[in-house]
C-alpha cells in the first residue's frame, strides 16, 4: 500500500483519475489516522440521518467512494 497505494486501490475496484492525489500515512501507537469519506456530489441537501446509511465499511477505510442515492 505504502510503494503502490493506486494499484492496490484498483485491485479493490477503486480506479480513481489520475489527477487524484494520493497521500500515504502509517499510523503508529501514538498517531491515529481518520479516513473521512467524500461527500457525493448532489447529496448537499440531505440530511445528516439521509447520509449516514451511504456511507459504507468500505468507504471508512479509504477503498471505496459514497455513492449518491
Amino acid at each position: 500500500m505504502v510503494k503502490e497505494p493506486r494499484a492496490v486501490l484498483a485491485e479493490m475496484r477503486l480506479k480513481l483519475a489520475d489527477d487524484v492525489r494520493i497521500t500515504v500515512h502509517d499510523s503508529t501507537s501514538e498517531v491515529r489516522w481518520l479516513v473521512l469519506p467524500e461527500q457525493p456530489p448532489g447529496t448537499e441537501h440531505l440530511t445528516e440521518d439521509e447520509l449516514v446509511p451511504l456511507v459504507t465499511r468500505d468507504a471508512m477505510v479509504g477503498v471505496a467512494r459514497v455513492a449518491a442515492p
